[in-house]
């Protein structure tokens, strides 16, 4: 049954092409190379996935990569608009990825495999220490500004393998000193690992997490991962893989085997703040489903910001087993500044639910994801996030689990609070959005460590047009001879059509395009500058931008145009697949232009600029052209503008 849904599954993924359905869908596979410089991708399973389109409306999509044949595999189908996704796992090493800006329009397709940011990674299980040690220490070298997650894979628990037994581990984070590790300095906290049990079927990833800040780090700086048992006497044993380099060393200690440092190592994953996101407040203990609280319509859980916007949220959480399962219940999220009855800041987002259902029972996560600028927040202040049901009667009524229990068709959700010892000293979870308890919600939130303005119009900076700015070809002043501009092409709808490369008149060093008509030849012109721009993304989006002036603004005899075209094609520019946008609505002075966001059909896309008259008394018709790129749109998060 399972191999027929998978196929069934990709065989409809397969069918979705451009234009033949309203909706759009977003697929793909979350994977991440097996050690630095290797080509072997390693695919990651249980992820979750959260997709929101831009503003306050739609809910999201989500779903849960595949542990099964395509391993990490997602897909996520929705209706037409800007999405932003989260790729997250509060209790997995993988440090949370975001894309911003996938524009889609209806029957699109995004096909892409998404990679998340570590800083020191070896996931290799081919090889293992072939005896147990009680401590390990990994070097690594910083680059971010403070440890966030931090993975490892065991060979061998230390107590009985496949067996019953388990024992809790240890991991800290210590700045390289002289002599033995043993004596180096310990940065931030050690967070345990509770219930380890590792061995034979059971190949599990352990971890454990941080807030961003908690572990500071200073690039260029080497620290280590220890991981050892957290009572005397503990031992386990390590996958690890041989290596040359001494800064990805392993120190090892223990009754057995070499002591010191050995040319390994672990398998370990450590995952930094630096990619533009920051988690103020994570899931530090990484044990799952632990202590409930109480099934109600509202909770919020309050906290200190350290970004300057809110990316994402993901809240444990289960539902009424008499009621539908998490994936079919949604609850409102909003952010309060200053505590639970605050003001709303920025837009609300609906979070839907992702998680196990047993006909009687669902439970797992709650997602909601923020575009860039959505929900602004000032580093320091102490905001509420704030939950909410809004299913209903019509959501609720009627509904039959596998036992026969009728739904009471009350809202509600019931939160899971943070597994000891993890808690969050600043904050505190509220019921009902009024009454403080002692204890915080298991939840990871997500900041934009940087502030954007207008991120659905951030390009990257590569033109990837040549010679855009139309200073390049054999210049020409207008009746003086034929123009040639280099990298541009030339078409004539209206064989009267004549082209000038002329010099600016407010700045003579400045050379623009010029489409000629009218009383400047006599003629009627319908013609213009071709260019195809090649070697471009199917999953990326670009957009065209530049400055047009014409003599004349629109109307019934005088027009100019700046198309595109997604499939790439050159000949005809009288083809349906151009999209042409009408200009100027004023003339005599240059009028900005910057296109929608553009997919390339099949790896290319061309730019059309053209110009056209019926009019041939009086006055002349100019069209100029100048200042034109391609540039592809951002789709990662906000980077530091102040630099």
């Amino acid at each position: 049954m399972r191999l027929a849904f998978v196929s069934v599954m990709l065989a409809a993924i397969q069918l979705v092409t451009a234009g033949a359905d309203a909706q759009v869908v977003l697929t793909g596979r979350v994977l991440h190379p097996r050690h630095a410089g290797s080509e072997d991708l390693v695919p990651l399973s249980t992820i979750l996935c959260f997709a929101n389109l831009s503003g306050s409306q739609a809910e999201p999509g989500s779903f849960r990569t595949w542990e099964t044949e395509p391993v990490g595999w997602f897909r996520i189908s929705g209706g037409a608009g800007n999405y932003t996704l989260v790729f997250a796992n509060p209790a997995h090493f993988m440090r949370p990825l975001m894309v911003t800006n996938v524009v889609l329009r209806p029957g699109e397709q995004w096909k892409r495999n998404v990679m998340p940011s570590l800083e020191c990674y070896g996931l290799d299980d081919r090889q293992w220490d072939k005896n147990p040690a009680s401590d390990y220490w990994q070097l690594f070298t910083a680059r971010g500004s403070s440890v966030t997650q931090v993975g490892f894979k065991l060979v061998h628990d230390g107590i009985d393998g496949m067996g019953p037994g388990k024992q809790n581990l240890v991991v800290s984070i210590h700045r390289r000193g002289p002599g033995a590790p043993q004596r180096w300095k310990q940065i931030g906290p050690a967070m345990p690992v509770l219930d380890v049990d590792s061995g034979g079927a059971r190949n599990y990833l352990w971890s454990a997490g941080w807030n961003s800040g908690e572990v500071p780090l200073k690039p260029g700086e080497t620290y280590a991962v220890h991981l050892r048992a957290e009572k005397p006497g503990g031992q386990f044993q390590a996958f690890w893989r041989a290596t040359q380099s001494d800064s990805e060393s392993c120190y090892r200690q223990g009754n057995l085997g070499t002591q010191g440092f050995q040319r390994r190592q672990l398998w370990l994953a450590v995952a930094t703040d630096g990619d533009g996101l920051l988690i103020p407040y994570n899931k530090r203990v990484h044990k799952q489903f632990g202590r409930l609280t109480d099934c109600l319509a509202k909770w919020s859980q309050t906290y200190v910001a350290r970004g300057r916007g809110l990316a994402a949220v993901v809240l444990y959480a289960a539902v009424s087993g008499a009621q539908p399962p998490l994936g079919r219940q949604r609850v409102v999220v909003r952010v309060r500044k200053g505590g639970p009855g605050g003001p709303i800041i920025g837009i609300e987002k609906i979070a839907i639910g992702n998680g196990n259902y047993t006909g009687d029972a669902s439970w797992g996560t709650f997602g909601a994801v923020f575009a860039p600028g959505e929900v602004p927040l000032e580093p320091g202040a102490v905001y509420a996030i704030e939950f909410e049901s809004i299913e209903n009667y019509e959501t609720l009524h009627g509904f039959v689990n596998i036992k026969g229990e009728v739904s009471n068709d009350k809202a509600g959700f019931n939160p899971y609070r943070k597994h000891q010892p993890d808690g969050y000293a600043p904050g505190t979870a509220f019921r009902l959005g009024k009454d403080p308890m002692d204890f915080d919600l298991d939840m990871q939130v997500i900041e934009y460590e940087w502030a954007s303005d207008n991120w659905p119009e951030a390009l990257h900076a590569e033109n990837l047009l040549t010679n855009g700015d139309m200073q390049a070809g054999s210049r020409n002043e207008e009746r003086s001879g034929p123009a040639r501009i280099d990298s541009w092409g030339q078409f004539a709808i209206d064989p009267g059509t004549a082209f000038g490369h002329v010099a600016d008149g407010a700045e003579p060093s400045n050379r623009v395009a010029r489409v000629l008509g009218g009383s400047a030849t006599g003629k009627t012109a319908d013609g213009g500058y071709v260019q195809r721009v090649h070697r471009l993304g199917t999953a990326e989006t670009y957009r065209l931008s530049g400055r047009v002036r014409a003599s004349w603004p629109v109307d019934d005899r005088h027009q100019m145009y700046v198309g595109f075209d997604p499939t790439g094609q050159v000949g005809n520019p009288k083809a349906g697949s151009i999209t042409w946008t009408v200009l100027p609505a004023r003339h005599g002075v240059f009028v900005p232009f910057l296109s929608r966001p553009i997919r390339p059909a099949s790896g290319s896309i061309s730019v059309w600029l053209r110009g056209r008259t019926t009019f041939t008394q009086q006055w002349p018709y100019k069209a100029d052209f100048d200042d034109f790129a391609l540039r592809r749109v951002r789709t990662d998060v906000p980077g530091d503008n102040t630099r």
